[in-house]
């Protein structure tokens, strides 16, 4: 792997991951059409992933010190730790066949439609007006559950989240935000864990390929803070649901060229 395609895998990997696009499932894609393309497990996925939680943390970091300084802001950070708790007891028991998943066209053709189908579905959610300060560990919980399954490729974390968050009630701005931090300690967990699997491949991968991970993370980092904007746009102006007609119609070409042996 170059320095340049891990650039543009990085530039990938801002653009689709707030966007109801799967940003895994254009990552397997793309991997598939790089001759050679090797990584350790899915460590390269996972340093993009921080380049992208890097973006939130940035983009909301004046509300993030604002919650270690008040109640109902230390009361929202212990709902994000229950919805991410959440996340883990989904994901957790998948997570070997989600890894095996990357590799197969199949899953990501049918992950992508799947995606499709949920983010058409918030046309229909009107969502609520449950904010930061009234969100309930119901919903908390609700939410991190959905984002347990967006552990497979194709199968978009922000899509399912979003929708998920509009459907328990909450308000559609809010439900964006929400979405892209509860990805932030999880992201975080999956790296340790990747890194921790896949040491003795680290290793001897040398320094070349953290030179590319690094490269990656930046470049996915500095796409993905301005992917957050379009998204909070897109959810707060009842326009989100359009991005499935890219996703449904994605993934049956995936599933066709699958079947047909391209």
């Amino acid at each position: 792997m170059t320095l340049w395609q891990a650039a543009l895998l990085g530039v990938l990997q801002g653009l689709t991951e707030f966007l109801p696009v799967s940003s895994s499932g254009h990552l397997a894609l793309a991997q598939m059409l790089i001759p050679g393309f090797e990584q350790p497990g899915v460590v390269f996925d996972a340093t993009l992933h921080v380049g992208t939680a890097g973006a939130v943390v940035w983009f909301e970091r004046r509300r993030i010190q604002s919650w270690f300084g008040s109640s109902p802001g230390r009361l929202l950070l212990a709902l994000l730790a229950l919805g991410t708790i959440a996340t883990v007891v989904v994901a957790f028991p998948l997570r070997r066949i989600a890894v095996a998943a990357f590799s197969q066209p199949l899953w990501v053709g049918f992950g992508l439609l799947l995606t499709g189908l949920i983010v058409a579905a918030t046309r229909f959610l009107p969502g609520g007006s449950g904010d930061e300060i009234t969100t309930t560990w119901r919903q908390a919980l609700t939410i991190g559950l959905a984002q347990g399954l967006a552990v497979f490729p194709g199968l978009s974390r922000s899509g399912v989240t979003i929708a998920a968050s509009l459907g328990v009630g909450l308000d559609r701005g809010w439900a964006a935000r929400f979405s892209f931090l509860l990805s932030v300690p999880i992201i975080a967990a999956v790296t340790v864990g990747q890194v921790f699997e896949s040491r003795a491949e680290l290793m001897m991968a040398g320094n070349g390929f953290l030179l590319a991970c690094a490269v990656g993370a930046l470049a996915a980092g500095i796409t993905g803070y301005f992917a957050l904007q379009l998204v909070i746009k897109t959810v707060s102006s009842r326009i989100f649901h359009r991005f499935a007609w890219y996703c449904i119609p994605l993934g049956l070409l995936v599933l066709v060229l699958t079947w047909a042996g391209r």
